[in-house]
C-alpha cells in the first residue's frame, strides 16, 4: 500500500512539474469586440488557446482558436480572440493541454471599447529604467482604458545581427519579470512603438545591425495592432487604430531612419493616407511621434527640418485641423497649445496642434528644446521620480470632442502624486459647423480656469450679459441663468452637474457665442 501511494504521488508530481505554464503575458490591440494576448509558455505545445470571461472565476469562458508554441519563438505565442461584447471588462488566462493556468499572477484583464462615440482615458509615457517603481501602481489605479508607451520601454540597448536573443531577453528581463511593471501590464493593455534604446541602442537608426532582429522580437513579444506593412524583418512597425472617434497613428521613427530622412516614402505616404482617412471619416487624429516635434537637437525632428516642414505643409494644405501630438524621449512633462508648433512654409495657412510631451516614466531629467505655452517644461528631478501623462477624451456623440491633458509626477514611495501641468481643448469634427471659433465675439470671451468645478466666464470688456445656457454635448439643456447684468466676469456654482464636457451658450448685447467647458470634481 505504501508503495502504491508513493507511485501515485510521484506521478502527480511529474504531471505538476511538466504542466505547460504561463511565465509572462500581456494584452493589447483592443477593439470593441476583440483583443490580443502574447504569452511565454514553459514548454512546447500544439494546444495553446486564450481563455476570456467577464467573470473572474471563468465560469462561462470564451476560447480562441488553438495555437502552437515551440523554441523557434522562444516559447512566445500571440493569440487573438474575437466576438467579445463591447465596453465589457474581461479576465484572461491561457490554456495548454486542456489545463487553464489560473494562478493569480497569470490572470490578467482588459476592457473592450465602445463601438462608436464614448468617453475614456488613457495614460502615456516613455523612458523606463526601473520596472519596480511605484509609478506603475499609480497609473494602474487610475483605471485607464490603455497605455501608450512612446519608446524606450527599456534601456537594454540591444544590437545584434546574429543573436536574436539579445533583442528578445530585454522584454523579459527589464519589463515582464518586474513585479510592478508586469502587474500594470496585466491590467492595462499596451500600445507601443519603440525609440532608440529599446530598438538597437542609443541614437540607433537603419544602419544598426540589430534592426531585423529587433523587428522579429517585437512581433514575437508585443501584442500589437496590425502592422501597416505586414510583419517582416525589413518592415517598419507603424500601425493605426481607432477608439471611439479618435484615430491613433503610431509612426516608426527609428527602424527606417537614416542620415537625411526619418520616414521612407512608403511610410510617409501611409501616414498621410491615415490622416486623410481620419479627416474624411470625421475623426480626430492622435499622432504618436516618439520624439519631440519641437526638439532643437540632432536626435529629433529639428535635425530633419525639411521633412518636418513638408509634413506641416501637408497638414495645413489638406485641411487637417483636428490633430494633436503625443511625444516621449525628452525626460520632461511639457504641454503646448500649438502656438509654438507651426513649422510650415509661408505658402500654407496655420492651424494649432496641441502637443503633450510625457516622460520620463522613470529616469533622470532632460530637456531637448522647444517652447511650451502651458507653464514651460518639468524635467524629472532624478531617476527616483516618476512622471507620466493622462489623456481624457470627452465624447457624448455630438458635433465635437473635448480632450484634456494632465501631466503627473510621482515620488519614490508612490504616495505623493502631483499635477504638474494641464491643458484642455475642444474640437469640432470636420463635417460640422464652425460657430465655436473664428468670430470676434467668441475670441473676446474666456472660460478660465478650464477644467474647473465652477463656471467662471471672463469678458474682454464690460458687457451686458443677458443669459447663460448650459448644454450637454448631445444637445440637452441642463441649466439656464438669466443674468441681465453689466460685468467683466460672471461665475456660477454648478454642484448639480456631473463631471463632463458641456457647451456654454453666452448671450450678450453683442450676440451669442458658444464655448466648451469641462467640469471636474
Amino acid at each position: 500500500m505504501r508503495n502504491a501511494v508513493f507511485i501515485l504521488l510521484s506521478v502527480l508530481a511529474v504531471q505538476l512539474f511538466s504542466q505547460n505554464e504561463v511565465i509572462y503575458s500581456w494584452s493589447g490591440a483592443i477593439t470593441f469586440n476583440s483583443a490580443k494576448v502574447n504569452a511565454k509558455m514553459s514548454d512546447t505545445s500544439a494546444t495553446i488557446r486564450l481563455v476570456v470571461d467577464d467573470d473572474s472565476t471563468f465560469s462561462s469562458p470564451n476560447f480562441s482558436i488553438y495555437y502552437s508554441v515551440d523554441s523557434s519563438t522562444n516559447y512566445m505565442v500571440s493569440m487573438d480572440i474575437n466576438g467579445l461584447a463591447q465596453q465589457t471588462k474581461y479576465f484572461y488566462a491561457v490554456e495548454a493541454g486542456g489545463v487553464i493556468d489560473l494562478s493569480a499572477e497569470d490572470v490578467g484583464s482588459f476592457k473592450t471599447f465602445a463601438n462608436g462615440p464614448f468617453s475614456y482615458s488613457f495614460v502615456i509615457g516613455s523612458c523606463i529604467i526601473n520596472g519596480e517603481h511605484k509609478v506603475f501602481d499609480v497609473m494602474k489605479n487610475m483605471s485607464p482604458s490603455f497605455y501608450i508607451n512612446m519608446g524606450d520601454l527599456h534601456y537594454e540597448n540591444p544590437n545584434s545581427g546574429t543573436d536574436i536573443n539579445i533583442h528578445r531577453l530585454p522584454y523579459e528581463n527589464a519589463v515582464l519579470s518586474k513585479t510592478k511593471f508586469s502587474q500594470f501590464l496585466k491590467n492595462v493593455p499596451i500600445t507601443y512603438v519603440w525609440d532608440d534604446h529599446d530598438f538597437s541602442g542609443n541614437n540607433s537608426d537603419s544602419s544598426f545591425v540589430g534592426k531585423e532582429n529587433a523587428r522579429i522580437a517585437y512581433h514575437e513579444y508585443v501584442p500589437h495592432y496590425p502592422l501597416a506593412f505586414g510583419f517582416g524583418p525589413t518592415k517598419p512597425i507603424a500601425q493605426s487604430f481607432t477608439v471611439g472617434r479618435v484615430h491613433f497613428i503610431l509612426t516608426d521613427l527609428r527602424s527606417e531612419r537614416y542620415t537625411f530622412q526619418i520616414m521612407k516614402p512608403a511610410q510617409r505616404a501611409w501616414f498621410e493616407s491615415e490622416c486623410l482617412y481620419a479627416r474624411d471619416n470625421n475623426l480626430i487624429i492622435a499622432w504618436m511621434s516618439t520624439y519631440s516635434w519641437y526638439g532643437t537637437g540632432t536626435d529629433n525632428w529639428a535635425f530633419f527640418s525639411s521633412e518636418r516642414t513638408d509634413i506641416n505643409d501637408f497638414f495645413y494644405c489638406n485641411d487637417i485641423k483636428n490633430l494633436f501630438i503625443l511625444s516621449g524621449d525628452a525626460h520632461m512633462l511639457a504641454i503646448d497649445n500649438g502656438i509654438n508648433g507651426n513649422f510650415s512654409s509661408s505658402s500654407c495657412p496655420s492651424y494649432s496642434y496641441p502637443v503633450f510631451q510625457a516622460a520620463a516614466i522613470v529616469n533622470g531629467g532632460s530637456y531637448k528644446g522647444g517652447v511650451f505655452s502651458e507653464g514651460g517644461y518639468f524635467m524629472n528631478p532624478d531617476n527616483t521620480v516618476g512622471q507620466f501623462g493622462k489623456v481624457d477624451v470627452y465624447d457624448s456623440g455630438g458635433d465635437s470632442i473635448c480632450i484634456a491633458f494632465e501631466g503627473y509626477r510621482v515620488d519614490s514611495t508612490g504616495s505623493a502624486l502631483t499635477l504638474m501641468n494641464s491643458y484642455d481643448f475642444c474640437r469640432l469634427l470636420p463635417n460640422t459647423s464652425v460657430f465655436f471659433h473664428g468670430n470676434s465675439l467668441v475670441n473676446s470671451i474666456r472660460i478660465q480656469p478650464n477644467p474647473s468645478n465652477s463656471l467662471n466666464i471672463h469678458f474682454q470688456e464690460k458687457v451686458l450679459l443677458k443669459s447663460i445656457k448650459i448644454y450637454s454635448t448631445n444637445g440637452n439643456l441642463v441649466r439656464i441663468d438669466n443674468a441681465n447684468v453689466f460685468t467683466f466676469e460672471y461665475s456660477l456654482t454648478l454642484n448639480e452637474l456631473n463631471s463632463a464636457c458641456y457647451i456654454v451658450q453666452i448671450e450678450t448685447e453683442n450676440g451669442i457665442a458658444k464655448k466648451y467647458w469641462i467640469k471636474n470634481k
